[in-house]
């Protein structure tokens, strides 16, 4: 593996419920031949296998320099070519997609504009620029191609995400996520009590009887927490019958971090979908985590690592400033600064975690080299990373 190898930017793509579906693949203005020398070398680190089934969207302005043998390099099925539309209508271009659809290749038309017909008429599926607005003329093109996966990308705010979904888009991307509505941050007092509550009992290590006292006051906390147990991530042979038995079955580490977890999942009603924040936080926890082990860090750095990630975003989540979110949890000092003030070690990682799903533009590499890791060792966090989001995905 070559220690020069180019770093590109993921971005998660998810569907309607907020389940992640696909990675949006940023390599900037880096050369066709570069980019995919780096997803031949994704694919012997076993990046499709380990985030099987999710996709691959790579946009690609020079169709030309694909290589035609392409099905025997990658795996075709979960490859996705975002093709520029005012690429696709030379003549020479529209025969080699037509060659690498037949190989099994999904054609998106990106930045359709939809003031007429497709520039290539072999299009089905169809990808948006709905930064400023979801466009009124692309709606009956949705509708034409109802078969097709229509992308609705650079979405600013939820209530874009939304408008987009109405108009019949199947895969959303972009930083809605960061922007809710107002109406969602906080939504249940209450249960935001309780959530802080448990997170600080679990931290004192207090008795299974304290915490099982506090979930037995909330019945949609105690159906979590079941439902957790009897996941397929954790296969447990045996039938649990009691809120000890469940606690003690899962493990005080395993909780901290499923509780961290459902303080984003609770927050958020949008007819059974996950709240859109809750795969980005588990992004930040499950990156910061595997950079952290890759320094060498031990189990209580890691659980630190984890921790930063997953707190970074509930500012945004309660729409308070952060410091006063965290005030009830007595976060170590290390945690906190990161987490305020972006110093230490903890807080350089996750300055670059910040960046990861952001737009290739947004990556600092002097950040990269200030981790102590490789480009080859960033991918397979990143890697790392995205499989527990999809898992989790699956199981909240």
């Amino acid at each position: 593996m070559t220690q020069n190898r180019g770093i590109g930017t993921f971005l998660p793509v998810m569907n309607g419920k907020q389940q992640l579906q696909a990675l949006q693949a940023d390599f900037g203005d880096m050369p066709v031949g570069e980019v995919f020398s780096i997803l031949q070398f994704l694919n012997e680190s076993e990046f499709f296998s380990r985030l099987s089934p999710i996709s691959l969207l790579v946009k690609i302005s020079d169709v030309a320099q694909i290589p035609v043998d392409l099905d025997t390099r990658l795996p075709v099925a979960r490859l996705k070519l975002c093709v520029p539309e005012t690429h696709a209508s030379d003549k020479e271009i529209q025969l080699r997609l037509k060659h690498f659809s037949s190989l099994g290749v999904a054609v998106l038309l990106d930045d359709f504009n939809a003031s007429c017909d497709p520039a290539w008429e072999g299009a089905r599926h169809l990808a948006v620029d709905c930064h400023a607005a979801i466009p009124a003329q692309v709606k009956p093109w949705l509708g034409r191609l109802h078969t097709g996966i229509h992308l609705a990308k650079n979405l600013s705010s939820a209530v874009m995400q939304e408008q987009a979904d109405e108009a019949g888009f199947k895969w959303f991307a972009g930083d809605y996520a960061f922007n809710p509505p107002a109406s969602n941050k906080a939504a249940d007092a209450s249960a935001r009590t309780r959530l802080l509550k448990l997170l600080g009992l679990v931290a004192r290590d207090a008795e299974s009887r304290e915490l099982e006292e506090l979930f037995k006051q909330d019945t949609t906390l105690s159906f979590m927490l079941f439902k957790l147990v009897s996941s397929a991530a954790f296969a447990q042979a045996v039938r649990v019958s009691s809120f000890g038995q469940a606690i003690n079955l899962l493990g005080r580490r395993q909780l901290q971090r499923w509780l961290q977890l459902l303080l984003y999942a609770r927050q958020h009603d949008n007819g059974g979908g996950l709240n859109p924040l809750m795969p980005r936080a588990a992004f930040r926890a499950s990156l910061m985590e595997a950079i952290c082990h890759k320094q060498g860090g031990n189990k209580d750095q890691l659980d630190c690592a984890f921790m930063v990630g997953m707190f970074s975003l509930l500012d945004k989540l309660f729409g308070n400033p952060l410091a006063e979110v965290l005030q009830p949890l007595n976060l170590h000092t290390d945690v906190l600064d990161a987490l305020l003030h972006k110093s230490g070690q903890l807080g350089k990682c996750l300055d670059l975690v910040e960046r990861a799903d952001r737009a290739y533009a947004h990556f600092d590499m002097t950040l990269l080299g200030e981790t102590g890791l490789k480009p080859d060792e960033y991918y397979d966090c990143v890697i790392s990373a995205y499989a527990w989001v999809n898992q989790v995905c699956q199981d909240m």
